[in-house]
């Protein structure tokens, strides 16, 4: 072997991390500009992201990565249930069951000293009448309710795709278990009380704001008449998407997930100001997310998972460039 086919074999591996970096840093830059253009359409149009909205966006990245097959492949089943799922959840409030309302207000007082947190929270931090940066950032966090666990599991499917199935799973198992408490234990959020019990001096601060703001109309009407379920306060999905997220993010990413787990925090704030959960709503939350992942560890959604990322390591032996994962 000449000196010359060595030095050529040698730098081969060289060439190849380098590959990797480059496109590692194309990847990076791409959901750098994917998380921008949510916030742009959040902040600017006062647009929800929803899935379908996200489908588009998220496509287009996989076009230019060169992985538009493999998308199809990997996502089109989790949409479709996804948006399954989405219209069912409108369902759970038209079984006549009764309504718990009273009992979780009473709940609330037992907890925290004969009050209930999102009474005090409203009287202490909200002006009546006038949009603060309060409202306005508790409102961005509220309508990003599908674009962060969404974009988590784009972010993981970019770069370690076995952590994108096993998320997945984990993140349809608790989406849909949380669906059936929604059907068997319907309960009313602070800002729907009266309707069924006892009424409490709390706004829904996200109407208010949207109206206030007048800058986005069609937001406004979306809330207005095509909202979900309005007695599927427990568990708050709102609460458990973001610290699944971070459950699993943090396997890899330990200290950057940090960063997850400060916006679930955020998150459990906000959805408790503007009305829309109660506290023990949050804590229910926290134990569905705990519980998927948890149940991720067993052997039967192991086998899913396995499953899912074997299938999708098959379908890319025939795609272009064998994207790794």
């Amino acid at each position: 072997m000449s000196d010359v086919t060595r030095l050529d074999q040698a730098s081969e591996p060289e060439a190849t991390d380098h590959a990797g970096r480059r496109l590692g840093r194309a990847m990076t830059i791409l959901l750098i500009g994917y998380v921008g253009l949510v916030i742009a359409l959040v902040v600017v149009r006062g647009a929800y992201v929803t899935p379908d909205l996200f489908i588009i966006l998220a496509a287009v990245i996989a076009v230019v990565l060169g992985r538009a097959r493999l998308f199809v492949r990997d996502w089109l089943p989790f949409i479709a249930i996804l948006l399954a799922w989405q219209s069912m959840r409108s369902l759970a409030d038209n079984l006549g069951l009764t309504v718990h309302s009273d009992d979780i207000i009473a709940l609330e007082r037992s907890l925290f000293f004969g009050m209930v947190p999102s009474v005090e929270l409203q009287a202490w931090l909200h002006q009546a009448g006038s949009v603060n940066a309060i409202d306005l950032f508790t409102a961005f966090l509220y309508v990003a309710h599908f674009a962060l666990p969404l974009t988590v599991a784009l972010f993981f499917w970019v770069v370690r795709r076995p952590l994108y199935y096993r998320y997945i799973t984990a993140l349809m198992v608790m989406s849909f278990s949380a669906f059936v408490v929604f059907i068997l234990f319907p309960v009313a959020p602070p800002r729907f009380a009266g309707a069924y019990g006892e009424a409490l001096p709390v706004r829904d601060l996200l109407n208010d704001t949207f109206t206030s703001l007048q800058f986005a109309p069609v937001t406004t009407w979306l809330y207005a008449n095509i909202s979900g379920n309005d007695v599927a306060a427990m568990p708050s999905l709102h609460s458990a998407y973001p610290l699944l997220a971070y459950l699993f993010a943090r396997e890899v990413w330990r200290r950057a997930s940090l960063v997850l787990l400060v916006y679930s925090a955020a998150v459990w704030f906000s959805v408790v100001y503007l009305g829309h959960h109660y506290v023990v709503d949050v804590i229910g939350g926290i134990l569905f997310a705990v519980g998927a992942y948890a149940a991720l560890q067993t052997p039967v959604l192991q086998r899913v998972a396995t499953w899912l990322a074997d299938v999708g390591r098959r379908a890319c032996t025939v795609l272009p460039g064998r994207p790794r994962g």
